[in-house]
């Protein structure tokens, strides 16, 4: 991962043209801030400041700036009056240089070309475009699409409804003609939508102001004219190529009816060739590509408020956001958090990376801030790693060692004990010898940036103020667990993590979530993507002697942390973990008596339940067991709800169950059988008791269990009893006694006896009984 350092304040503005009438506009912007932009060709910086109505331009000077000329400045201003605006926007058109477009919530559309040279001195307005048909006509929100496209949605009025569609007309320039395309209509009766172009696409997102968690997300290709609708849990809803006949967002929605999106989005953003970044009111961020596919990048941990500013960008493979004065640089390939540092400068304004650098930029309203991705001075780097050799080797003999001499790293230096370490610290010091040994120094790189940053750590932490101490420690835990859950699993690490997860709970839950990235889907499960190496360590047992001083392996130690933080995440973690155990079952060097007759990873999950006090969500219990997939832990998860009287959900627990294993349905079935025998409350359910009943249960089976099972009466009831019949009668067992001597019949009939038997004598002079059946005389006769 990428190590960076500090935010720096680089920049009061001096690299742009008029810096002072740049810092009054930024300091003197409503709250909220403004909103800037960078022309496509990083020479202007444009400033539009929302309710003073106006719109700035300030040339970015290069290096060696040739002298600003007056007309490189727009200082454009509106009536309060007029309507608002609702986007600024770069279209371009094939082979001509960009152009700025203002559109205007009436529909309106001015389209403004910069300075092009000693013909062109100033920025001059091109044309006015009237992009609605209607004259009552609203624009919601626009976007460029496909070069000189625009794209909008627009609010129209229809017999006093509002309705809402998605427009898209080209605005083609050659020269100083522009020439407006014919207006065409994505989509009709859809919700308002905020359109944003990102990676040839134009996602469209439910604007906040809505019942946002009803409608997708939808991706447009314009080329293909393909939408796909799309949801940050479930992925792609339905994809489908639009044509003039099929232009209707109700249809659209029908064809894909159940798939509503369940997220409320507070913040999106364009995240360049990588799609579209979106950020939940929860503080979770999602990263959405052109194909329609969501994928989670990180999860801020705080809920966003409707007053919380946020930025987001991508710069390389670093997601850079800022919530208020808070920034966050997270890299989106791993999802692992890099910096959080609180900036002394207020709102963060601006997000942008040149072009080819390595930095992230950022602006402020005090300036201009960089945060530099972190190398290692030379010399520093060849002393700590000296060091950490050395440490490193200590630890190494020490375990080893049969004195009861301490080692240290001065002892290893001056006393030449050992020649490894030394003839280590030799070759990496050669500096000839660099280019031979860079494959080593590649390897212990990682090693080196972590030791390092570590290091700067301790000594802020030391010299910090009391107020950032907790903040200092939180990063502390997150390095040192993150380190150690890298390295090979021992008992001193063991002892180590024990701790940390005993004196910083809260802490070291957030370390561990960063780590095994628990993500929570749509349907409130979860999903760990873990990688294989970490699923190694959770999956280890206990190194020797370990136990013996009441050390937990790692993954009891998680399992404690999820009861304490995510109690619902426990269940899928087991679930997660013994998927898993499955493929990483001979992965450790242990000997087999520490391997074998371990206890299944669902017991040691209930057995870290069963310690807790407060352990009194049985609920939770159950999940285990079910999530377990074993029929001994699926059986006694069942029993627990029948014991519970959980009826509806032990029917439905069996019937998932049954069908996977026949030892479940018939023990459940047996179990079931005995509760409908003593109590009156199974009655509603005897058509599911029936569909339970196993293939080799016989009728007599069944009697014989109900009678070893009927509840002894201390008198005998009379024949009208004040109790409301609640009394067990054998023609409540009529439906499933039936059910046992048909499928008997039918086996029988199946597998006739040779010689065939006699049939059953019948007594006609009884009466009453002439015509019954065969199947009828039997089922009497049992009874």
């Amino acid at each position: 991962m990428t190590q960076f350092g500090s935010a720096e304040l680089v920049s009061d503005y001096e690299d742009f043209g008029r810096p002072q009438a740049l810092r009054e506009a930024l300091l003197q912007s409503p709250p909220g801030g403004p909103r800037l932009f960078l022309s496509p060709d990083g020479r202007y910086l444009l400033v539009w400041l929302g309710p003073p109505r106006r719109l700035l331009s300030f040339l970015h000077l290069p290096a060696s700036p040739p002298p600003p000329q007056p007309g490189d400045y727009l200082e454009h201003s509106w009536p309060a009056a007029s309507p608002p605006l609702v986007g600024l926007l770069f279209p371009q058109s094939p082979g001509q240089a960009w152009t700025m477009a203002l559109v205007w919530e009436n529909g309106r559309a001015e389209v403004w070309a910069p300075p092009r040279g000693p013909s062109d001195p100033s920025w001059t307005l091109l044309r006015s475009v009237e992009l609605c048909q209607g004259p009552r006509a609203r624009v919601v929100s626009a976007c460029c699409c496909h070069g000189d496209e625009l794209l909008w949605c627009e609010e129209r009025t229809t017999a006093n409804l509002l309705t809402y569609c998605l427009c898209r007309r080209s605005l083609r320039v050659s020269g100083r003609r522009v020439t407006p395309g014919a207006m065409t209509i994505v989509l009709h009766h859809s919700p308002p939508y905020h359109v944003l172009e990102s990676a040839g696409r134009v996602f469209m997102v439910p604007r906040a102001t809505t019942a946002s968690g009803c409608h997708p997300v939808l991706v447009y290709a314009p080329a293909e004219a393909l939408v796909t609708l799309t949801g940050l849990a479930a992925g792609v809803l339905h994809s489908k190529a639009l044509g003039e006949a099929d232009a209707d967002y109700k249809k659209l929605i029908l064809e894909c009816a159940g798939a509503a999106a369940d997220f409320e989005i507070r913040h999106a953003a364009a995240a360049g060739p990588r799609g579209l970044l979106v950020a939940t009111a929860a503080g979770r961020i999602h990263l959405l590509h052109r194909d329609g596919t969501a994928r989670h990048v990180y999860d801020l941990g705080e809920n966003l408020g409707a007053s919380a500013q946020i930025k987001m960008a991508v710069s390389g493979d670093t997601l850079v956001c800022a919530v208020d004065s808070c920034l966050y640089l997270v890299d989106v390939r791993s999802g692992r958090l890099a910096v959080k540092q609180a900036l002394d400068a207020g709102e963060v304004l601006l997000i942008d990376a040149p072009e080819g650098g390595e930095d992230v930029w950022l602006m402020t309203k005090v300036g201009v801030y960089k945060v530099g991705r972190g190398g290692v001075k030379s010399g520093m780097a060849e002393s700590a790693l000296l060091d950490m050799v050395y440490e490193e080797a200590c630890k190494y003999y020490q375990r080893r060692s049969l004195s009861s001499a301490k080692l240290t790293a001065q002892s290893l230096k001056e006393n030449g004990m050992f020649q490894a370490p030394i003839a280590l610290a030799a070759i990496l010091c050669r500096k000839s010898d660099v280019g031979k040994y860079a494959e080593l120094l590649g390897n212990i790189d990682n090693e080196l940036q972590s030791f390092l940053s570590l290091d700067r750590l301790k000594s802020r932490a030391a010299g910090a103020p009391r107020p950032d101490v907790a903040r200092c420690c939180d990063e502390l835990v997150d390095l040192e667990l993150t380190r150690l859950l890298q390295a090979d699993p021992d008992r001193d690490g063991l002892a180590y993590i024990n701790s940390l997860f005993h004196i910083f709970p809260k802490a070291a839950w957030a370390s561990v979530r960063n780590n095994f990235q628990f993500q929570q889907n749509g349907d409130g499960k979860l999903v760990v993507r873990a990688t294989a190496d970490l699923w190694k360590k959770v999956l280890s047992p206990l190194p020797p002697s370990a136990s013996q001083n009441g050390l937990l392996p790692l993954f009891e130690v998680i399992c404690q942390s999820l009861c304490t933080h995510k109690p619902k995440w426990l269940p899928g973690f087991v679930q997660h973990a013994q998927e898993c155990s499955g493929l990483y079952r001979n992965f450790t060097t242990t000997t087999k008596e520490h391997g074998e007759g371990a206890p299944p990873l669902y017991k040691r999950a209930l057995s870290v339940l069963n310690k807790r006090k407060d352990n009194t969500n049985v609920e939770l219990e159950v999940e285990i067991l079910l999530c377990s997939g074993r029929p001994q832990a699926i059986i006694q998860a069942i029993h627990t709800l029948i014991r519970l009287q959980r009826w509806p959900r032990v029917m439905g627990e069996t019937r998932r169950y049954s069908q996977l294993n026949p030892l479940i349905k018939k023990d459940i079935f047996i179990t079931l059988l005995v509760e409908f025998v003593q109590h009156r409350q199974l009655d509603s359910y005897v058509p599911q008791l029936c569909d339970l009943c196993p293939e080799d249960l016989t009728a007599t089976d069944i009697l014989r269990i109900v009678l070893q099972n009927i509840p002894k009466m201390q008198t005998v009831p009379p024949p009208f009893s004040a109790d409301g019949g609640k009394h067990f009668t054998m023609g409540l067992l009529k439906p499933l006694l039936n059910k046992a001597l048909q499928r008997q019949f039918r086996r029988d009939e199946s597998f006739p006896t040779f010689p065939p038997a006699a049939p059953q004598r019948t007594n006609k002079a009884a009466g009453n009984g002439e015509d019954l059946s065969p199947l009828d005389i039997y089922a009497t006769k049992a009874l």
